[in-house]
């Protein structure tokens, strides 16, 4: 896992998932406030760090489900 400021980029192959609630970002992933976990609305938004999120195997089909550009 690398990080660039606010951007994180897991390794091929990787996904990154945000360990309180499973949530899978995919392979890249801009943090900063986020107001939902789980799906439950925050009380105060949170301020994500790297530290949320740990890399995970990519699931089979995830990328394909990813718009091209």
């Amino acid at each position: 896992m690398e990080f660039d400021g606010n951007r994180i980029i897991a390794a091929e192959g990787k996904a990154l998932r945000r360990k309180s609630d499973g949530w899978i970002a995919g392979p890249e992933l801009w943090i900063g406030y986020t107001y939902y976990i789980a799906g439950i609305k925050l009380v105060e938004p949170l301020l994500e760090l790297p530290e949320h999120y740990e890399e995970v195997d990519m699931p089979e089909g995830f990328s394909e489900e990813i718009p091209q550009e």
